[in-house]
């Protein structure tokens, strides 16, 4: 009989039964007689599946993860603090992630990546126990509603797996308890081929069913209907497939076709959360990204929208603050963010964090941490749907939407012409100043794809130190970037400047 450590059946947990931090159900392991006991009831298993949703947002939008230092190290928002990696992964010039377990932000890529499990095993429990012959409601009247919502949840847990670090497990329902007592790393492609057959079978159900998904599901101000579900999953299907390549030679290896489809049937209104005073539901990243003291936006940032600002704050003590910018060629610049006449971060930490501006268009949700906050806003839907016309050829098409949308509806800039440059130059522009900060990883899987991240930026993230340690990979632990890390591959070779 094999003998597992401690650690190894944590492993086994995370990938096989992720209850832990969904509901009130607490399950270890899968040997654990109870299992069978709790899941027998629908109602429990119901419970239990409306947690997932949490789970993914913990991961993407809260201080623990990843978020804040993909946000800094693309040159999207600036701070000089150590926080969560923000200043590590900023540093000019870049250093290597370091995935050591004696780091001091070792949790913060670790976190993301368990969070993506959790929601993914959950899922895998969920779907598991309804394979065995048990219904949802009455007659089975909720089975479509929980099979959607957990097969959306597989796909979204395993899409940004792939999105954000370079490899993961490929696991599901159907994987048995001898596969996830020695799982297999699969390289991102093939673990994002999984995730869109999963949001696939979630579209599908969600489709060919009637059903409601209450508010608490997805933290909606009004209950969700099953055509409009299928509306979110369609829309994150297309931004995963969409944002995952590495590099710009990798581009062309999109099925931009698909991403139309995805696009095209998405959101045709902003998604948002309904904040709940910071308990639950808020975008961490958000929020320490704009909350006095803490982040600013980067100066690359500002001077898209104003030429005569300046687009690198030199690191010398010499460099003069620069003026409050009062006729930006994009007014968003005046509607959606605040003029800073002082700095607060450290200038031993390079000058280059400074910056005169912060984000303020959602300065309403600051403070109470209630209300409406876009989880996905139309608007990045709308240049997804754009960029794929415009990959596929359709410059007419992809220009039309622009000039429909936020740059001229919002910014008052001037409509685009239909040409490749004018066209992708307006949509990158959009993705940095409208949706500054709103989604996660998005300006950095924006800058990444174009080859515009500093040289030595990670392009993904190496699977965490945490997994390495209990699967007994040898020491020191594989990473990227920084510069001996600039293959263009897992580590940036170029970029903006």
């Amino acid at each position: 009989m094999k003998v597992l450590t401690k650690s190894k059946w944590l492993l086994i947990g995370l990938l096989a039964v992720g209850a832990v931090g969904c509901s009130d159900l607490e399950i270890e392991n899968l040997n654990d007689p109870d299992t069978d006991k709790v899941l027998a009831s629908d109602n429990d298993v119901k419970t239990l599946a409306s947690g997932m949703y949490n789970s993914f947002h913990r991961g993407i939008n809260w201080y623990n993860g990843i978020g804040l230092a993909l946000a800094t190290s693309s040159d999207n928002m600036s701070c000089s603090w150590g926080n969560q990696a923000m200043r590590d992964m900023s540093w000019e010039p870049r250093k290597a992630w370091d995935n050591e377990p004696s780091y001091s932000y070792r949790g913060t890529a670790n976190y993301t990546f368990n969070q993506m499990y959790n929601a993914i095993s959950t899922a895998n429990t969920v779907l598991k126990t309804m394979d065995g012959g048990l219904d949802i409601g009455p007659n089975g009247e909720d089975n479509a509603l929980v099979r959607a919502f957990s097969k959306f949840h597989q796909g979204i847990g395993l899409g940004y797996v792939a999105l954000t670090f370079d490899q993961g497990y490929i696991v599901d329902e159907n994987t048995t308890d001898e596969e996830i007592s020695s799982p297999e790393f699969k390289p991102w492609d093939e673990v994002l081929a999984a995730a869109m057959t999963k949001l696939d079978e979630a579209i599908a159900i969600a489709n060919g069913n009637t059903f409601t998904l209450p508010t608490s599901w997805l933290q909606t101000a009004e209950d969700v209907s099953s055509a409009d579900f299928a509306k979110i999953i369609n829309s994150y299907a297309a931004m995963i497939l969409a944002y995952s390549p590495r590099n710009a030679s990798q581009v062309s290896s999109v099925d931009w076709a698909a991403v139309q489809t995805y696009a095209d049937a998405g959101i045709t209104a902003d998604f948002n959360m309904e904040g709940d005073g910071w308990i639950q539901w808020a975008n961490e990243v958000y929020i320490y990204g704009v909350y006095p003291g803490w982040g600013r936006v980067d100066n690359r940032v500002i001077h898209m929208m104003a030429d005569s600002y300046p687009e690198h704050w030199t690191d010398d003590p010499s460099f003069p603050q620069p003026a409050e910018v009062t006729n930006p060629e994009d007014q968003r610049l005046l509607t959606d963010f605040e003029y800073l006449s002082s700095q607060a971060f450290r200038p031993e930490r390079g000058y280059y964090h400074y910056s005169a501006y912060r984000h303020s268009r959602y300065d309403s949700y600051i403070g109470t941490y209630t209300g409406p906050m876009p989880n996905i806003a139309l608007a990045e839907i709308d240049m997804i749907r754009a960029e794929a016309r415009a990959r596929r050829g359709d410059l007419a098409g992809a220009a039309a939407i622009i000039n429909a949308g936020t740059r001229v509806t919002r910014g008052q800039l001037p409509p685009v012409a239909p040409t490749q440059s004018e066209v992708m130059d307006a949509i990158h522009h959009e993705r940095n100043v409208e949706l500054w900060n709103i989604s996660f990883g998005q300006t950095f899987f924006e800058m990444r794809k174009n080859d515009l991240l500093q040289a030595g930026t990670p392009l993904h993230w190496p699977v965490p130190y945490s997994i390495l340690e209990t699967i007994g990979t040898e020491r020191p632990f594989y990473t990227f970037g920084g510069p001996d890390g600039q293959d263009g591959v897992n580590g940036s070779n170029g970029g903006w400047r």
